[in-house]
């Protein structure tokens, strides 16, 4: 086989190789159902709830819709069955079971009450190709029917957002697959449709759907039971992330005057053979007809330093430590997402600042504690300055430590700086000397006056450039004083600094002391941008 066959042999067995396991998860949806056994109708008999909970006068109609445009769930059937079994048993509401398009006409729904998708997955509802598929099913809830989810029920409406939002929750992926066993909590113990499981968490072997947010959102629906991640096997699956950390599993929404009720658990078969869970979507479907009155109001997460904020915020913290320019930098995002959450709360505020600080006195990496500083440069207060001045003597972390403290306000920075301004040397002395004269510190003219006669010249312009920068009237002395034995580069500096302390008076309206200094500028001596510039000062005083 010469060289080029052999190529080609290899990247079409390449492309036959990479293609396999797509056919394999992305399954046909088959053009009829398979036939439940008997076996599994008898499971299902037996975990069927003898009665609803809410007794009607007469049967409510369900319709089953189970179209999979995408990946095709094997449960459908026995999902199928299950739901019209349980119906008949109850005497609860007749079912319908459909996969055509067909029946989204509002003269078709107006029969039913409800409509369960099974395990549907990228249904088509497109507002530009089927615009009154989409309204018809979205007036249906709105006009005051409901809508019951079964696991995959949040993987469609990719082309339709607003049919994405009424569900609640969209699927982004599944870490914990079906053949494991995942810890599960339940949120609302209390709750009539929570009953079935008596407040008590339990442990499924089902593939549990990702909940990212912001479309998933406690503010946005009534979160009934979520994953439990303090079990280490559901926390220590591959590709955590810190949102996973709240995962709903089943919830209920308010849509217009119509009601949402869905539940992730459905993957496996045995799912609708077990008994709590039977009862949970009985109940599930009687909210979604109407006929059990319960609370929907939504339950948003507090923090407490303990809440799902916290939660995945540390998880975020312990990715930036490790964290290096030219990566990834979705877990800044999503920190910088969490702080803006929380701007309402100066309580919240505090807690994350305390974890912020965290990072700073860890060993983590430079850019780590960079971004950490630029963030509390934006929420940082007093109780970061003391981390925060400790950083500035060490070249490294100087300039990143006085970006933040720059920002955040009160005496406490200045007197931090001025604190570590005579121990300091080489660049992080010239940083915070710019820094006193960035935050116009008056309370270090005294320093800096003495520091403009200093043998490194670069400290000596530094100091001569906070002053202007400061430009009270003792910054101005000390100017009119330096200026005469200043040469080279730091008269220049000092000269430059005297004119914005001339500029300063003007703004202050003290007009004759701002030309005093304008004039002295101008002598014939003075540099030629210097009395250029102290002309145009005296202009622009005129002017006022």
């Amino acid at each position: 086989m010469n060289k080029v066959r052999k190529v080609i042999v290899i990247a079409l067995l390449g492309l036959w190789c990479f293609a396999l396991p797509l056919s394999t998860l992305q399954a046909e949806s088959p053009a009829k159902l398979r036939e439940v056994t008997a076996e599994e109708v008898q499971k299902i008999e037996s975990a069927i709830p003898r009665r609803a909970t809410i007794r009607t006068s007469e049967p409510r109609k369900l319709l089953v819709f189970w179209r999979c445009e995408g990946f095709f769930h094997t449960s459908i059937p026995v999902v199928n069955k299950a739901l019209e079994m349980m119906g008949e048993k109850t005497g609860t509401y007749d079912v319908v079971i459909t996969d055509d398009y067909s029946v989204f006409t509002p003269e078709k729904l107006k029969q039913f009450d409800a409509v369960c998708l099974n395990n549907t997955t990228g249904m088509k509802f497109d507002p530009k190709e089927t615009p009154e598929r989409c309204e018809a099913l979205m007036d249906f809830v709105k006009s005051g029917k409901g809508i019951v989810g079964v696991h995959a029920a949040t993987d469609n409406f990719n082309q339709w957002p607003e049919g994405q939002e009424m569900m609640g929750g969209k699927f982004t992926g599944h870490p914990w697959g079906g053949g494991g066993t995942w810890a599960i909590k339940i949120d609302e113990p209390d709750h009539p449709l929570m009953k079935a499981f008596r407040g008590e968490g339990f442990k499924i072997s089902d593939e549990i759907y990702r909940t990212d947010p912001p479309l998933y959102s406690r503010d946005k629906q009534r979160v009934l039971m979520s994953l439990d991640v303090s079990d280490p096997t559901t926390r220590n699956v591959k590709d955590f992330k810190p949102t996973d950390t709240d995962t709903g599993i089943s919830w209920v929404k308010a849509v217009g005057k119509g009601r949402i009720f869905y539940c992730s658990l459905g993957h496996n078969d045995h799912i609708f053979w077990n008994r709590a869970i039977l009862r949970h979507y009985l109940d599930g479907i009687q909210f979604a007809f109407g006929d059990y009155k319960v609370d929907t109001k939504p339950k948003p997460i507090v923090s407490s330093g303990k809440g799902v904020e916290m939660a995945a915020l540390q998880e975020l913290l312990e990715k930036l430590k490790t964290y290096d320019w030219g990566q990834s930098r979705l877990p800044l995002t999503e920190v910088s997402d969490i702080i803006k959450n929380a701007h309402s709360s100066s309580a919240e505020l505090s807690k994350i600042e305390k974890s912020l600080l965290g990072v700073l006195t860890s060993d983590s990496t430079r850019a780590g504690k960079q971004f950490v500083c630029r963030e509390l440069s934006i929420i940082g207060t007093d109780q970061s300055v003391s981390v925060l001045g400790n950083m500035l003597m060490d070249e490294e972390t100087s300039d990143m430590a006085r970006y933040a403290l720059e920002r955040i306000p009160g005496t406490a920075v200045n007197d931090a700086l001025r604190g570590v301004l005579r121990k300091a040397k080489g660049k992080p002395k010239i940083g915070i000397i710019n820094s006193l004269g960035q935050r116009r510190d008056t309370r270090a003219v005294r320093a800096l006056s003495r520091l403009v006669g200093n043998s490194d010249e670069g400290v000596a312009t530094a100091a001569a450039a906070a002053l202007g920068q400061i430009a009270d009237s003792r910054a101005t002395a000390v100017l009119a004083e330096a200026k005469d034995k200043a040469t080279g580069k730091l008269q220049m500096v000092v000269l430059d600094s005297y004119l914005r302390c001339a500029d300063q008076l003007v703004a202050d309206g003290k007009k004759a002391e701002a030309l005093a200094i304008y004039k002295e500028l101008q002598k014939p001596d003075m540099p030629k941008p210097i009395r250029t510039a102290a002309l145009t000062g005296m202009l622009n005083a005129a002017k006022r």
